[in-house]
């Protein structure tokens, strides 16, 4: 009887790759990055690295619907 041990998906690079990404988007909108400047960033970065193009435009969205959300609901409150 053997063990098979199955590798976890974090332990892949693509998905490293692409949580890196991901991670540098956010923090970029968060840093108030223009959009024109973060998808030249992410263009540039497509053809060497394609997941974390990805990711970082996934991430930099993402912040930025966030951040939006979080702002209509401090208005709303007030």
């Amino acid at each position: 009887m053997t063990i098979q041990i199955s590798e976890p998906t974090a332990m892949n690079p693509a998905d490293d790759s692409y949580n890196a990404g991901y991670f540098d988007g956010e923090l970029d909108a968060i840093s108030k990055l223009p959009a024109r400047q973060a998808h030249d960033r992410a263009s540039m970065a497509d053809q060497y690295d394609p997941l974390w193009a990805q990711g970082y435009a996934d991430g930099y969205l993402h912040q930025i619907q966030v951040t939006h959300a979080l702002s209509e609901n401090e208005q709303a409150t007030r």
